[in-house]
């Protein structure tokens, strides 16, 4: 595990910790977050008792991917992290060093991450966006996309993938994780299996590209917004769209969650991804 931190900005960080009692830490102590445990001071966090977002399996692999195939490391380039909830991964981009911009359709959500903006200072460096990120497009490209818990949630996964490598620098790098469509032999191992259809299939440009369609729960914070099924992709899939959008190198990582992770993976049906754009 890499989990690197920028220098200035775990300064900044003891500092806003020294300052004490303010009137956004306050208002952060009394904020009811739903997703994200964000350390506020050394004794502070967003949601007490719970993991902190540094220790997640995710946000390990996220650390390790920009050291390892990002060229020259995170410090000084540009991240949006899409769907970003209360903004928990996009702090973790910015302690790398990265500018960042966080993007949310919920305004719930997006006040708790502007708050975590104010807290920590970082006005400029940290940003958030109020959108839907299929609508999305901020004329210009990112040195570090993140995709993290989203692309389950779409309709047309294949398509958003598309737009993924159009938010993407050349030379940069894309960190996805997602949900996958189970085979049929793994289907019964499945934690999900309930709310999954069987496999299907069609062209999607020139791609054969299999799927099972999975029914929202859109009474739950974190569910889909504009729809109430979406589509899980089969692995092959993933990666045969990646390459296809322009992703010349694509790894899948391993190796965060211990031994019997392969177990637990088809479980959860989940992979993590880096992918590499074109320079």
């Amino acid at each position: 595990m890499v989990n690197r931190y920028d220098p200035a900005i775990e300064a900044r960080i003891r500092e806003v910790a020294a300052a004490g009692e303010t009137p956004v830490l306050q208002r952060l102590r009394e904020a009811k977050f739903i997703s994200h445990n964000v350390p506020l001071t050394p004794t502070l966090c967003t949601r007490p008792g719970e993991p902190l977002i540094e220790a997640s399996p995710r946000t390990r692999a996220i650390h390790d991917a920009l050291h390892l195939y990002l060229p020259g490391g995170p410090r000084g380039k540009s991240a949006v992290d899409l769907g970003c909830l209360e903004g928990g991964l996009t702090f973790e981009l910015w302690r790398a060093g990265l500018q960042v911009l966080g993007v949310e359709v919920r305004q719930d959500n997006l006040d708790r991450a502007l708050l975590l903006r104010d807290h920590f200072r970082a006005e400029g460096e940290m940003a958030f966006l109020q959108a839907d990120v299929r609508e999305f497009r901020p004329g210009r490209r990112f040195d570090v996309v993140v995709c993290s818990g989203l692309l389950y949630h779409l309709d047309d996964p294949a398509a958003y993938i598309v737009q993924l490598a159009e938010l993407t620098a050349p030379g940069g790098l894309l960190y996805l994780d997602t949900h996958v469509a189970p085979e049929d032999v793994e289907l019964a191992e499945c934690e999900f299996r309930g709310s999954l259809s069987p496999l299907r299939s069609r062209d999607a440009g020139g791609t054969t590209i299999r799927w099972r369609d999975y029914a929202e729960d859109v009474t739950q914070a974190e569910s889909s917004v504009g729809n109430a099924t979406s589509m899980w992709m089969d692995t092959d899939s993933h990666v045969e769209l990646l390459i296809r959008a322009g992703f010349s190198r694509v790894f899948e990582m391993h190796g965060y969650f211990g031994p019997g992770e392969t177990a637990l993976k088809r479980r959860y049906a989940r992979r993590y991804w880096a992918a590499l754009k074109s320079a």
